[in-house]
């Protein structure tokens, strides 16, 4: 009896130190383990001390200020590279070619469009026609809309011309009519003239001259005032259209450009321009959308729908062009 009891006493004994050794275990496992904590992204009051992720990449690409590095032209046989590098990229540009230097803004309405690209930082090729040379410049469009652009050397433009020359076939054969070009006709010297005496005012003519150059003019004296111009409309589009698209076009010209709803106008004739137009309707759009925007005292957004039209309209499109560009240096 005594026996028996002493060994249930042993079992009971043996079974507490397995439990509690058991939870010793677990307990001391828990101390070790770290525990997974899942980091949340969460903006604090003062957004210092945690992330905060509050504007898109894009945004900041979008306010980031854009300014070109470098422009230069190398010809290749009938070509001319021209190659820039701007920050930042993805921007909307447009690479103008030119007989004359660019200098200022006014510069644009001589020159002719070639491209509107977006920058992705590869070069462009312009096929020119060749013996001519030419001046080339690149802007980006915010600069031309604000009428803000400088033309540097180097930067956005070259200084000296570039030419491209035919073939050696084409360069003979000039060659040849040089050879073959009569004599001229004997010309007087104008070296061996004898210069003339040097005459000069009298002091009272003197006088009335500075008093009028140094008077402060307007270039509104110059220049027909936009409230006497008178909307332009192509002859193409006063008679009875071909196609549909004319057909759609001479709609909205008739049922708002010749009432003046320049607003009206311009919504309608932007949705015109949502399908693929021919080329020439579609120049002959931008030029109307131009009249619109002008008539609305939006100068600078006219002034790159008149350029856009200038490649198959250049006389219409030049003249409001320069419209446009003595009614922007009247407002500055």
């Amino acid at each position: 009896m005594k026996k028996g009891f002493i060994i249930f006493l042993f079992f009971v004994v043996s079974f507490c130190f397995a439990e509690e050794a058991a939870l010793t275990g677990e307990a001391l496992a828990g101390e070790n383990e770290q525990p997974q904590l899942v980091p949340e992204v969460r903006p604090d009051k003062t957004g210092s001390e945690k992330i905060e992720f509050s504007e898109k990449p894009q945004d900041l690409q979008k306010n980031e200020d854009f300014a070109f590095l470098s422009f230069s032209l190398l010809t290749r046989e009938r070509s001319v590279m021209i190659s820039w590098k701007a920050r930042p990229e993805g921007r909307n540009l447009i690479l103008y070619r030119s007989t004359t230097a660019f200098s200022s803004i006014t510069s644009l309405a001589e020159a002719v469009p070639i491209a509107n690209i977006t920058d992705d930082g590869l070069p462009f090729f312009d096929y020119p026609i060749p013996g001519i040379p030419y001046y080339y410049a690149i802007a980006e469009e915010n600069e031309i809309a604000s009428g803000k652009i400088q033309f540097i050397n180097g930067i956005n433009t070259i200084n000296s011309p570039i030419e491209v020359f035919g073939s050696s076939e084409e360069q003979e054969k000039k060659h040849i009519a040089v050879q073959n070009r009569p004599i001229p006709l004997p010309f007087l010297n104008p070296s061996r003239h004898t210069k003339k005496r040097t005459e000069f005012f009298s002091s009272q003519t003197e006088t009335i001259i500075n008093a009028l150059t140094a008077e402060k003019r307007d270039f509104r004296e110059f220049i027909i005032s936009s409230q006497r111009l008178e909307p332009y409309i192509f002859p193409d589009d006063k008679k009875t259209p071909d196609g549909g698209e004319g057909m759609e076009l001479q709609r909205i010209l008739n049922e708002h450009f010749y009432t003046k709803n320049w607003q009206k106008c311009k919504v309608e004739l932007s949705n015109f321009l949502r399908i693929r137009r021919t080329s020439r309707v579609s120049a002959r759009t931008h030029f109307y959308i131009g009249q619109t925007l002008f008539f609305q005292n939006l100068y600078d957004e006219a002034l790159l729908e008149f350029l856009t039209a200038q490649d198959l309209y250049p006389s219409q499109a030049k003249e409001w062009a320069h419209y446009c560009l003595v009614e922007l240096a009247n407002f500055r």
